[in-house]
């Protein structure tokens, strides 16, 4: 039987070729226990919150642009990002020790995948924003915030890491009024503010983005079976159809809530680790990043015609938009108000 791995956030993000040769008849080790492998015992069982959401926004939400980015390169092979690179990007500890990625999505929510939230008591995670090296205090001046809820998708399937999809409500707003900001002047030139914490922009409805070239960050692990990654790391990766994902060793087990990123020979993937981090996508027109997919599951990691599978976003635009109405967003195009 295969190994199938969580793609905990640490993108394999190098060459990430195995070395090893994984038993064919061996025990099927699930993600939730690599996970626990990883933070130690102590995990329970748990229900996502049943809390209705507030249905207002409070009235002074800042006016802010998401998915700016501190630069604009693009990363061909994997690789370090440079410090506050991606300022959604966000480590998810449970009792002080990394085990998932997430994404910032609103002042209040950040997104991640369900099965870092499955078995886990809120009380313990903590959500960290900012944070670059995780082994080097004070390298950045990094924001902690505890949960009040968590609200997973109710069709997860733990079995099939379909709908695999979460949003961590945390206890306290985040400042979006010192994100990143393009200022356009008189003059028809760009000026770049950056300060603090921000969004990414949520996906655009219908799109397959087949085709696409996706960045996936993280602190996973940057080979199949290794340690997990001490600083953020980022790969590109092609989005495949759902079509042409079923014809790899998958075949079936692709939902239409899913969405796989890949090379065909392999050697680019997220990795163990990497769970729940982002899979985005460059939007040209707004020069901003959208988060088209959540790091969710694989077969071990950059395999030839095993490619990353991540939750499809723009499946649950409703349910994200249902849940959060709360929270104050950033828009797509910035407007500044005088």
């Amino acid at each position: 039987m295969n190994l199938i791995f969580i793609l905990l956030v640490s993108v394999g993000l190098s060459s990430c070729q195995t070395t090893e040769t994984l038993p064919q008849d061996g025990p099927r080790i699930s993600l939730i226990d690599w996970i626990h492998n990883l933070i130690g015992s102590g995990t329970t069982t748990s229900r996502p919150s049943t809390v209705k959401p507030s249905n207002d926004p409070p009235q002074d939400c800042p006016t802010c642009q998401c998915g700016i980015a501190r630069t604009h390169r693009r990363i061909v092979g994997g690789t370090e990002t440079k410090e506050k690179e991606y300022p959604w990007i966000c480590v998810l500890l449970y009792g002080g020790r990394f085990y998932c990625g997430c994404s910032l999505i609103a002042d209040l929510y950040v997104m991640t995948a369900a099965h870092c939230t499955a078995g886990f008591r809120k009380e313990r995670i903590t959500v960290r924003f900012l944070e670059h090296d995780r082994n080097v205090a004070n390298e950045t001046t990094t924001i902690d915030r505890k949960v009040a809820a968590i609200i997973r998708h109710p069709r997860y399937n733990p079995g099939t890491y379909d709908n695999d999809i979460a949003m961590l409500k945390v206890d306290e707003r985040l400042d979006l009024s010192k994100v990143i900001k393009k200022l356009r002047s008189e003059d028809g030139t760009e000026e770049e503010q950056e300060r603090g914490v921000g969004t990414v922009c949520l996906p655009e409805a219908g799109l397959s983005y087949s085709g696409y070239n996706a960045t996936v960050a993280g602190w996973g692990t940057t080979e199949e079976g290794g340690s997990v990654s001490n600083v953020l790391r980022e790969v590109t990766v092609p989005i495949i159809s759902n079509s042409e994902c079923r014809m790899t060793n998958y075949k079936e087990r692709i939902t239409e809530n899913m969405l796989c990123a890949g090379i065909d020979d392999g050697g680019k993937d997220a990795c163990q680790g990497d769970s729940g981090g982002p899979l985005h996508i460059f939007n040209n027109n707004t020069n901003t990043w959208q988060i088209a997919g959540v790091v969710s599951w694989g077969e071990g990691c950059a395999r030839p015609k095993t490619p990353g599978v991540y939750s499809r976003v723009n499946r649950y635009l409703t349910w994200i938009k249902s849940n959060t109405k709360d929270a104050c967003y950033c828009e797509e195009k910035y407007t500044k108000k005088y």
